[in-house]
């Protein structure tokens, strides 16, 4: 099983995707409080491979703390590139995805002076009808983590759909519970609020249909939630109906389920550990 960390700022992103702001300081401090509870959780529970992971890290995070990128490539994790800001890429068009895919691995790989091979798009939103986002993708980076699949199969057909010949893809596995009810994912919101059984079950499915079980997480999931709240008074621009909705509704991200969330994750590790780094596995000889 892998665990990979979607290493952003939850207080700069929900303000920059709400129009208060384009860009603004991070919270650099609950950032790296962050990391090393993530860095402690993985080497208490991760096992000889898995004390090591994979963080998709936003480009502005090496802009504005390029030492903290530094400090977890010097602590063997890999950094893989979250795109630039935590932007939607399906309402962007080619040419600004092109240099946002370029701005956020070059400032990657100069903060964590280490090759930047692996991709995830935020909130997993990418274009899939037609080639173009993919083959971007694929012109800068070596594999993408950022679609779920059915089985094994259907993620190569999707591949042979996208005409991708160098860019591997990394998928992640959701599925209905026992065949009903809506989709569940083995990450975020769905595994704080989904049962154990549930995760278990679909950690078993997973590996059923030739997919590699993989979980997902954030560093709000790992912090007081009081690090990435954003207050009412900051989202003061909205006006007072939408700041109050939008300071009630990022409760569901910072909150609820998240009390226990790290002890279901070590549950479900398996015994003999985590499965490290994806590009130690991804891009084997």
């Amino acid at each position: 099983m892998f665990l990979s960390i979607d290493f952003e700022d939850f207080a700069h992103d929900l303000r920059r995707v709400l129009g208060v702001w384009d860009t603004g300081p991070l919270r650099v401090d609950a950032l790296w409080r962050s990391f090393e509870t993530i860095d402690a959780f993985l080497r208490a529970q991760g096992g000889p491979q898995g004390s090591k992971a994979t963080f998709f890290c936003t480009g502005v995070i090496a802009d504005q703390a390029p030492d903290l990128i530094a400090h977890i490539a010097g602590q063997g994790h890999e950094i893989a590139c979250h795109y630039h800001f935590h932007d939607s890429m399906t309402t962007q068009p080619p040419h600004e995805v092109d240099t946002m895919l370029a701005r956020a691995k070059n400032a990657l790989e100069q903060a964590a002076n280490a090759p930047v091979r692996g991709f995830r798009a935020p909130r997993f939103h990418l274009y899939r009808e037609q080639p173009e986002q993919y083959n971007l993708i694929e012109r800068h980076f070596s594999y993408d983590s950022s679609s779920f699949f059915s089985s094994a199969e259907a993620c190569a057909r999707f591949a042979r759909k996208m005409a991708l010949t160098d860019l591997k893809l990394v998928p992640l596995y959701a599925a209905r519970f026992r065949g009903r009810g809506p989709k569940v994912r083995l990450g975020g919101s769905y595994l704080k609020f989904a049962p154990g059984s549930v995760a278990r079950d679909l950690i078993r499915q997973s590996g059923m249909v030739g997919i590699a079980p993989h979980v997902y997480l954030h560093p709000y999931e790992f912090s007081d939630t009081a690090d990435f709240q954003v207050s009412r008074t900051d989202l003061g621009a909205l006006g007072p109906v939408k700041s109050g909705y939008w300071a009630v509704r990022q409760n569901q991200w910072l909150r609820f389920g998240g009390d226990r969330l790290l002890e279901k994750v070590a549950a479900l590790i398996p015994p003999e550990g985590l499965d490290g780094r994806l590009d130690a596995w991804i891009l084997q000889p």
